[in-house]
């Protein structure tokens, strides 16, 4: 019994962790539902292929469907995510959607140490002007449990708008136009102490009378 064909949709959430694919120029030559066809040309061999821009991988942009952004044999760039069904070509015209942007996210390197200013605090994350992003973009996002090895109830209680901070950066993604911060990640491990302790057993009072350390 043949496998199932992989959901295209997974499949392009799965790549989001992957490197940054080529950039492609393609035509377009359809919409299929909410999905823009495209054609491209290989320059070697002068053969076409046939790719598909999946909806949600369009553009950064709101719009209820591809056709009211693109238009039937306009040209554009898109990077390559993948391989559909039958090994139909998968692209994002959304990582290319803004060049200095594109740019500037794969500039930056997993592990780099950035700087940057806090722009908004909310109850699920931080958002950062990284220093050197394209202008009128803020492209730093801060996760919660990013931001501190201790127990918080809000955010604020660890930055606040306007503070200059420093990050490391955990993912730079050129599909969400995002850069994922840590700055948990340039704080002293607390569990770090208990590393050469492993399998000692401890005692204490109350119910539980010991404990191993795993």
């Amino acid at each position: 019994m043949s496998e199932p064909a992989p959901d295209p949709r997974m499949q392009s959430l799965a790549n989001q962790l992957r490197p940054s694919g080529a950039v492609r120029t393609v035509k377009v030559t359809g919409f299929d539902g909410s999905d823009v066809l495209v054609q491209l040309v290989d320059a070697e061999s002068g053969q076409a292929e046939i790719g598909r821009i999946p909806q949600h991988e369009a553009s950064m942009r709101r719009v209820e469907n591809p056709s009211e952004l693109f238009e039937v044999g306009q040209e554009i760039n898109a990077e390559e995510i993948g391989r559909w069904r039958e090994g139909q070509l998968l692209l994002s015209a959304r990582a290319c959607e803004i060049p200095a942007l594109r740019s500037f996210i794969l500039a930056l390197e997993l592990g780099q140490v950035v700087a940057g200013t806090v722009s908004e605090v909310h109850n699920f994350g931080v958002f950062v002007h990284i220093d050197g992003e394209p202008d009128g973009l803020c492209t730093g996002f801060i996760r919660v449990p990013d931001l501190t090895w201790g127990w918080i109830d809000h955010p604020s209680e660890i930055v606040e708008a306007g503070q200059r901070i420093t990050a490391e950066v955990i993912i730079a993604e050129t599909r969400s136009g995002q850069v994922t911060l840590s700055l948990k990640a340039l704080q002293e491990d607390p569990l770090i102490r208990f590393a050469d302790q492993v399998g000692r057993v401890v005692t204490g009072p109350g119910a539980l009378q010991s404990l191993m350390i795993l």
